[in-house]
């Protein structure tokens, strides 16, 4: 059979409205290089992340026409030089320009997947589960019993977060929008759950029956941030990953003074960059191991191929945390 010459990929020329700016492009297709593999792409996720890229939004430009999608699964189908021929028909998580029907990577940044875990969960393992996993781990010695306290608590990674310290004998308080979500983040495991607001204050602090978390994970900003470091204890650390309500993170000067509080910031990528290939493989291990036991069932909201990749986009974007929007990529 003659070889395919292009193939197609979801780009966008320019910033703007995700759903109006994205279109699909036919890219020539070229051999991998040294040190590349040539993947035939299964699926990829929407992320927030995504949306905020092609807005031009993000914190990191990346040069135009750009194939946004920051995690997804592939299937290796050719290999290039100085690459083993056991990568061959092995399932591998990208970490850039996921939305195509196919592509070259470089094998240093991927990561293989179990035969054991179908692709379409594991598409969507490399940037929630591992962002949670960091956090719970790099910043506050947690001991069996510790509080956690979270905003954003129905998100991709504050379920990761809820479903990770249950397995590790930490304790969750959550904060939503819906009071619905109470029983679905209490079948995940959640300790407590409070509607975020200005009174949430009392009922978070019975929630904790006296406690005082070490560890804050904020992925709001502005007032729902600030809410949420009141409750820690001094010397706490409040964890800041995202952005959602587009407000400033105002830290009032008593959080600083006289309880010394921590303010961080964590962002995954910059995690990956820096992490050496043990500490890498490590993690993703556990992260497959859990997921194996059924933890980060993934919850969907809407497939489409990439050819409807605008509805995709537009679903992402209005989407109320009902799941996942996916891009079917390949067979």
């Amino acid at each position: 059979m003659e070889a395919k010459t292009s193939h197609q990929a979801a780009r966008y020329h320019q910033t703007g409205n995700p759903a109006e700016v994205i279109q699909v492009d036919s890219v020539p297709n070229a051999g991998p290089g040294a040190g590349q593999v040539a993947l035939q792409m299964l699926w990829a996720p929407v992320n927030p992340a995504d949306l905020n890229m092609i807005e031009g939004k993000y914190g990191e430009a990346r040069p135009l026409p750009d194939v946004p999608g920051n995690e997804g699964t592939g299937r290796v189908v050719a290999i290039g030089g100085g690459v083993t021929e056991s990568w061959l028909g092995r399932t591998v998580l990208v970490d850039r320009e996921a939305w195509r029907g196919e592509g070259n990577w470089g094998v240093r940044s991927l990561v293989p997947v179990p035969d054991a875990l179908e692709p379409r969960q594991a598409a969507m393992l490399r940037v929630n589960p591992p962002t949670a996993w960091r956090m719970l781990h790099d910043f506050v010695d947690l001991q069996p019993g510790d509080w956690i306290a979270q905003n954003a608590a129905t998100s991709g990674v504050g379920r990761a977060v809820i479903q990770i310290a249950k397995a590790r004998g930490w304790k969750t308080l959550n904060f939503v929008r819906r009071p619905e979500a109470a029983d679905e983040l209490g079948k995940l495991g959640a300790d407590a759950v409070v509607i975020d607001g200005p009174e949430v204050a009392a009922e978070a602090k019975a929630a904790l029956g006296g406690a005082t978390p070490k560890l804050g994970l904020n992925a709001v900003g502005g007032a729902s941030a600030t809410r949420l470091a009141a409750l820690l204890a001094p010397g706490g650390t409040l964890v800041t990953y995202g952005a959602m309500s587009k407000e400033a993170l105002k830290i009032p000067n008593g959080f600083l003074i006289f309880r010394d509080l921590q303010f961080r910031g964590f962002w995954l990528t910059r995690w990956l960059r820096g992490a050496d290939e043990a500490s890498r493989d490590k993690m993703f291990a556990e992260i497959f191991r859990m997921a194996g036991g059924g933890l980060f069932a993934p919850r969907v909201a809407g497939e489409f191929p990439l050819a409807q990749v605008k509805e995709a986009l537009a679903m992402a974007a209005g989407g109320r945390g009902e799941g996942k929007v996916l891009l079917r990529l390949g067979a």
